[in-house]
């Protein structure tokens, strides 16, 4: 805990100043409409000034800028967060609850962790002060009212899409690819053909069934021809996969809540399954092409269509390499050559026109093996002290501790409730001159009391169970930790990104990457897989030996282009595979690179490059291949 903070004035023997800090918010539509930081700021100073000994530092201060109040993970509120755990706050300034975030199981979350680091609430505009009992009753009543308004809400717009799903309407969102919106805002829109989209689906349905193309090459023609996306960018070809795969193209009909669906806009389903809002519903919509047709797309694509590759999926530092242009990169996959790599965000969904995007490609086996062996040094290095890794930021040791007695406070707080009201129930039946109306009105008040303590029970159990499953999830990445440290076997990709996600690593590419051209090359390869190392060069004395070898395996003598002798290019070859330069770097001393290239390729073909490695090894010296660095210089952090 800091020391006391001195305020100019202040008896030496008076308590100390009650630091508070602003939370301040806005969303971007807040934000049109005037409701802006700089009112939130005034009126939190204000309230802030207006309270005896208490003090506002300059640096608790925290804004959060065309936030939405759905997202309650964000980056002033991280860093206010910290602050708190060090000790620096008291109580948590807001204009009103609303700028913490919607209520529910994310919103009772971050107020009770709070709480339990012993910081306070207080909303200027809602005037609920929680370092009073009081505040605290009109904060769970607030929050209880909110989220049963919001509740309700959504249940109007849930029935309102399921009635118009059930007569055969679109219930909203954007319509799939070939489709277009009639009537749209209206009671009664429905989906129709769109005749310019329905074309490129048409002449892509045509380039993989009537042309036998697969997908990548059906996108590359598309894009050749300039029958672009709906958003005028480039097909890729897990995209155009996706199109070609919807239902409404291959069965002419949507699924409305679909338990099946994936992806981050998926139906939520309750705990058995089933979809939370409303029944599945089954949308027919006019086919884009027959069904005969659809069948043949169908077989087309399992014979030499798109790839699944769901064990490529996973990328430890998705998110965590910041590009130059600000965006993160993220996973992605190439079909063609079977490689995982990382692209920046900057230039997707149109980002990149606006940013100038010009972040490489990095290649995901070598950004993850650098960043990886960094790390290695790290946890074995002294400054690396043994225990200092704790749970993220969302829980602090004393959290999981405390959550079960509160849960336990509100069970006891809602018995209590269904006591007082079924008491009240056989009070009023033993009175049979009660008036009815305030008999009416009792038993609506008391049945709120005990719907509202039993939904703070259920978002207490919430945050308990979740509070649980992360600590669990934490305890894991320490083990993990301690496995990288000692070394005792090699982690999994999932693992690693455990151990990242713990030590919070973050990535800077520093420099610009040359990528290699053409395919990979195979002697490389074949060194990597098999271990076997590369000879040093071969010496004037030992070359008569080695001429021996290559008589016994070629029946004419193995004569150079040119004016460079063989035993030159021999060692321009090993010269390229110690050092792991690409082959137009390799010196002049060497001779031309092309040829040291061909006649490489062509022993390697024959079989005669095993057999020339394994005699020149024989007399040692040899080292492991090496390749040319396919990630810049990295600027990697973490929290230790």
């Amino acid at each position: 805990m800091p020391a006391p903070m001195s305020v100019p004035g202040r008896r030496p023997d008076s308590p100390p100043p009650v630091r508070a800090a602003l939370m301040l918010r806005v969303s971007t539509k807040e934000q049109v409409k005037g409701y802006g930081l700089d009112v939130q700021e005034e009126a939190g100073r204000a309230y802030v000034g207006g309270r005896p000994g208490w003090v506002l530092p300059p640096d608790l201060i925290f804004k959060d800028r065309g936030v939405p109040g759905a997202v309650v993970d964000r980056p002033a509120m991280r860093a206010l967060e910290q602050a708190v755990r060090q000790g620096r706050v008291d109580v948590i300034v807001v204009h009103d609850f609303d700028r913490v975030g919607r209520t529910g199981q994310a919103f009772w979350t971050w107020i009770w962790a709070m709480e339990d680091l012993g910081v306070d609430f207080v909303s200027v505009t809602q005037d609920i002060d929680t370092t009073t009992p009081l505040g605290r009753r009109q904060l769970q009543f607030h929050a209880m009212r909110a989220e049963a308004e919001w509740n309700l809400v959504r249940d109007r717009t849930q029935s309102g899409r399921q009635r118009k799903a059930l007569t055969g309407g679109w219930p909203g969102g954007p319509p799939p690819w070939g489709y277009a919106i009639e009537g749209l805002g209206r009671r009664r829109s429905v989906l129709v053909i769109d005749d310019d989209e329905a074309a490129v689906v048409r002449k892509a349905v045509s380039l993989v069934v009537d042309e036998g193309k697969n997908i990548s090459a059906t996108a590359r023609e598309l894009n050749r021809l300039g029958l672009l996306t709906r958003s005028g960018r480039p097909w890729s070809a897990a995209n155009l996969y996706r199109r070609l795969r919807s239902p409404s193209l291959l069965g002419g009909e949507i699924v409305f809540r679909n338990p099946l669906g994936s992806g981050r806009n998926r139906t939520k389903l309750d705990e058995g399954g089933l979809p939370l809002h409303g029944d599945s519903v089954t949308i027919r919509v006019p086919r884009l092409i027959s069904a005969d047709r659809a069948r043949e797309l169908g077989d087309a694509m399992a014979q030499n269509g798109h790839r699944v590759h769901s064990a490529a999926g996973v990328y430890p530092l998705t998110g965590r390499i910041v590009g130059r242009c600000g965006h993160r990169y993220v996973g992605a996959y190439r079909n063609c050559d079977d490689t995982r790599y990382y692209r920046c965000g900057g230039g997707n969904n149109g980002k990149g026109r606006e940013s100038g995007c010009g972040d490489p490609y990095l290649t995901a086996i070598d950004v993850e093996a650098s960043v990886w062996r960094e790390i290695v040094t790290f946890l074995a290095g002294p400054e690396c002290i043994e225990g200092a890794f704790t749970p993220p930021v969302g829980l602090s040791p004393g959290d999981i501790d405390k959550q079960p007695e509160r849960v336990a406070a509100f069970e006891a707080d809602l018995q209590g409730k269904r006591d007082v009201a079924a008491r009240a129930v056989v009070d009023m039946a033993r009175s049979p001159g009660f008036d009815e109306s305030v008999r009416d009105a009792v038993m609506r008040q008391l049945d709120e009391d005990v719907r509202s303590a039993s939904l703070l029970l259920s978002r207490a159990r919430e945050v308990l169970a979740g509070r649980v499953r992360v600590e669990a999830e934490a305890g894991k990445a320490v083990d993990l930790v301690a496995i990288a440290r000692a070394g005792t076997r090699e982690l999994t990709l999932s693992e690693m990104g455990e151990v990242i996600a713990l030590l919070d690593v973050g990535v800077r590419p520093l420099g610009e990457v040359r990528k290699r051209s053409g395919v990979k090359c195979k002697v490389t390869e074949w060194h990597e897989r098999t271990g076997v190392p590369v000879p040093e060069e071969v010496t004037e004395a030992r070359w008569p030996a080695v001429e021996e070898v290559m008589k016994s395996f070629f029946r004419r003598r193995q004569f150079a282009r040119g004016t460079v002798d063989v035993r030159t290019q021999v060692n321009g070859i090993l010269h390229r595979l110690r050092t792991g330069c690409l082959w137009d770097e390799l010196p002049d001393r060497y001779g031309t690179w092309a040829l040291a290239k061909d006649r490489q390729n062509t022993w390697f073909k024959k079989g005669f490059w095993p057999l020339l490695v394994e005699h020149l090894n024989a007399a040692g010296g040899g080292a492991p291949v090496r390749r040319e660095r396919q990630v810049p210089p990295l600027d990697i952090t973490w929290r230790s």
